[in-house]
């Protein structure tokens, strides 16, 4: 499982982001979807704080979910927490058949920086 970023025009496109620790890609995945979704979140954040940037610049979540009927409310509170500012992004939710290593949850982000 690993992501891609790409940068352009003031745009950042995050493909592929998974619940994996970015200091070591061996360290198990979280069980939980709740806590696979925060683990994924927490990349982004630090993926932002590279480029100097912030969850307010988060424009759009497409996210990728195994057994959809089970997790996604979960997911969904998961989310609504991490992005409870005045402006949360346009999200989509995709449920899917399986994830690399396992993952309960994987997601793409679209990501525009300040004019």
């Amino acid at each position: 499982m690993s992501s891609s970023e790409a940068w352009v025009d003031g745009w950042g496109f995050v493909s592929g982001l998974g619940p994996v620790d970015l200091e070591n890609a061996a360290v198990a995945l979280p069980e939980a979807v709740e806590d696979q979704a925060h683990k994924i979140l927490s990349n982004l954040e630090a993926i932002l704080k590279k480029h100097g940037l912030g969850r307010e610049h988060v424009v759009s979540v497409r996210i990728h979910l195994v057994e959809f009927r089970r997790f996604h409310e979960r997911l969904n509170r998961a989310c609504a927490a991490f992005f409870s500012g005045a402006r949360p992004p346009a999200r989509s939710c995709i449920g899917v058949s399986a994830l690399a290593r396992g993952a309960l949850v994987e997601m793409d982000f679209i990501v525009k920086e300040p004019s």
